[in-house]
């Protein structure tokens, strides 16, 4: 009697869950707005894992795009780390998107050394992407204030620069 109360208990905890597994879930990208203590509201594009959206409304930028890393004191970009981020971005299509690139840092060093360092970067990149014919809307630098990593023998992850896609909706309207 024991066994079968397990058996149909079985198949009830199953049925319950088989169409909660069969939603896939996707990861996308779409915009979100949040407050700024400014006056006016921001809206980026922010990625999101849950279950697809039935619309075709939000567009969903399936893209990814290589680090681009630096050496520990350098805002040298390296011609194969260059060669791969334009061809990454030629792939994902960027040539129609405003491109914020924000450059970052290891704590290694002063704070105000790496602020530098982090836009120094930036710029790099961003003086890389418009000679070839990329929008770039922001170029800022973090300094070592948000790094992926804390342990010591990664902090190569930190000495990075990470470029934001947004549509140019505002723009191509306004032409």
């Amino acid at each position: 009697m024991k066994r079968k109360r397990k058996i149909i208990l079985s198949a009830l905890v199953s049925m319950m869950v088989i169409p909660k597994i069969s939603h896939a879930l996707e990861i996308r990208q779409e915009p979100y707005t949040y407050q700024m203590a400014m006056a006016r509201d921001v809206t980026t594009n922010t990625f999101v894992i849950g279950e697809r959206e039935p619309s075709g409304d939000i567009p969903a930028y399936r893209c990814r795009i290589a680090q681009v890393l630096f050496g520990l004191g350098s805002a040298v970009l390296q011609p194969m780390a260059a060669e791969t981020l334009l061809s990454n971005l030629k792939q994902c299509e960027a040539r129609d998107m405003a491109l914020q690139v924000t450059g970052h840092a290891c704590r290694l060093g002063p704070e105000q050394f790496n602020q530098s360092l982090s836009l120094q970067r930036a710029r790099a990149v961003a003086r890389l992407l418009q000679d070839h014919g990329f929008t770039v809307t922001a170029v800022q630098g973090k300094g070592s204030r948000q790094p992926v990593t804390d342990d010591p023998r990664e902090f190569f992850k930190n000495r990075r620069v990470e470029i934001t896609m947004q549509p140019q909706r505002m723009s191509k309207m306004t032409q």
